[in-house]
């Protein structure tokens, strides 16, 4: 448990805390509930990535083991520079249109829904049909 963290880590960072309110019974037994508390921490784990902790730890994660799953999602690179330099490419031009946007948010990664894209939009306040690389790296911190 404490390989990876410090036990000022541990409390100062909420781990335990949070643990123990959405695992009331001290054990983590779906992707579901794993992604809801590690979502709550600030990280970003995906669908794929969750299933694939509960297979590799099984359906009864209980503290040690979240803190193991938690220091390997620590080691992933940060989301939000990952997709600011996935936007790199139009930054000579500065902005990006709505449906090239939309295009990227339906072909790669987690694909997302229309209705899904449309909150983002919504979200953002996107206007017109040009979205400012800008206002994606604002609306993405």
């Amino acid at each position: 448990m404490t390989q990876y963290f410090t036990k000022d880590q541990i409390d100062g960072k909420e781990f335990r805390q949070c643990f123990h309110l959405y695992a009331s019974d001290g054990f983590v037994s779906n992707d579901s509930q794993l992604r809801y508390i590690m979502r709550s921490l600030g990280c970003c784990p995906t669908v794929a990535e969750t299933k694939g902790y509960i297979k590799k730890f099984g359906n009864n994660i209980d503290f040690a083991k979240f803190l193991e799953i938690i220091h390997l999602e620590e080691q992933k690179p940060d989301p939000v520079q990952e997709i600011s330099k996935a936007f790199s490419n139009f930054q000579s031009r500065g902005f990006i249109h709505k449906s090239e946007l939309a295009a990227l948010l339906t072909s790669f990664g987690e694909k997302m829904g229309k209705e899904e894209i449309s909150v983002i939009f919504r979200a953002m306040k996107i206007e017109g049909e040009i979205v400012p690389i800008a206002k994606i790296t604002q609306y993405l911190q």
